[in-house]
Formats: structure tokens, sequence, C-alpha cells
């Protein structure tokens, strides 16, 4: 799955099984034409209020075929961002009608691992996590149908990349494609990562489609 680094092609690659082709065979989401990319300019508090006003519309609804709801994941860069930007997310879900206790916040200095790993079950009463160092690689809910990036990011490792595909993983009967919220730095790092990764664009991941 990852047969490039810093743009070389690893050697003695057995198989190489990328992104796309993942979401050609229905083993991943589709994402086409629904990666959001944003030019927030430092007003972080309007970015987050769009991406919970955004998915609450389009996602609010949504379930998958065991009656599981589809989910979101705010990655944050530190826990200070974290604490600073939360208000506005729970303001952002009182404008629509929604109580805070949808949000689950999990990272160093606010352990909630039981709720944590009940996340991907129906049976969880959060819609929405909020992650420090949290859920990035092997992290597996299919329930997880949109992720969001709040800041830029470092580009010294593949937690971008990491973080914006943990809404991809498919499950039988389900049509609805997956959403990434990205601002433009970070989007750019995507673009990067990915060819280091899997030797593929960013454009071609956005217009990716089922067979």
């Amino acid at each position: 799955g990852t047969p490039y680094f810093q743009h070389q092609l690893l050697r003695d690659v057995v198989i190489w099984y990328g992104l796309s082709e993942g979401i050609r065979d229905g083993i991943l989401k589709e994402l086409a034409g629904n990666i959001l990319g944003f030019d927030f300019d430092g007003n972080v508090e309007d970015y987050l209020g769009f991406v919970i006003e955004d998915f609450m519309r389009d996602y609010g609804q949504v379930h998958l075929p065991d009656g599981t709801p589809a989910k979101l994941a705010i990655f944050f860069p530190q826990t200070d961002d974290l604490q600073a930007l939360r208000p506005a997310i729970e303001i952002a879900l009182s404008r629509l009608g929604h109580s805070p206790t949808l949000i689950l916040e999990h990272h160093t200095h606010h352990e909630n691992k039981a709720d944590f790993d009940r996340f991907k079950s129906k049976d969880s009463p959060h819609r929405i996590a909020l992650l420090v160092d949290r859920g990035v690689e092997g992290w597996n809910v299919p329930c997880l149908f949109s992720v969001a990036l709040a800041r830029k990011l470092k580009s010294s490792n593949n937690f971008v990349l990491q973080a914006s595909s943990r809404c991809l993983r498919q499950v039988p009967g389900n049509k609805i494609k997956a959403r990434i919220y990205i601002s433009l730095d970070n989007k750019n790092i995507l673009d990067k990562q990915l060819q280091e990764t899997y030797g593929e664009t960013f454009a071609q991941l956005m217009h990716t489609q089922v067979r």
C-alpha cells in the first residue's frame, strides 16, 4: 500500500495498491469532488463553525446499513489549540440545536480511551471526536465519514495523509461519499505526501470514482 518514500520507489515491492485503486474497487469510500480546501486566513473559529454546520447538514441523517450514524473527527496540532477552539465547535452545535455532549475529546491531557474505543459503535453517544496525537495510523472506524484538520500541521511525517485518509474505510451497502475539510496549507502537504507515499496526486484522488 505504500511503495514510495520521498518520491523513490521502495525496493522489492511485492504488490502496489494505492488509494485510487481502493476507491475504484469499492474498498474505500469515494472522495470525488468532496475534498474542501479553505484559506481561512487565521479565522479558525469560522472555519470550524462551517465544518460543523456542513457536516450536520449533509451527514446528520446518514447511517451505515447497521444503523451506526456518520461521524466526524477533527485533528488538532496541540492540546492548547483544541482547548482554545472547542467553544467555537460547541457554539456551532448549539446554533443547530445539538448538545455539546455529541463531542468526544481525547488526548494526553484528557484521556477518554473507553469512549474513544466505543466511538465506532452505534451504541456510542458521540458524533464528533476532537483529537490530538490520537486516531491516526491504524484507527479503523467505518462510520467515520468526514475529517477536518484544524490549523497547519507539520509535514515532517505522514500525519496529514494518515489523518485525512481515516474516513475512507468502506462497508458493504454504503453509497455515501466521504468528505475531507482541509486548509490550503495542509492541502499542499497532503498532495506532497500522496506523491511520496502512493505515487499519485491530490488531483487524481479528487477525480477517482467507483467503477
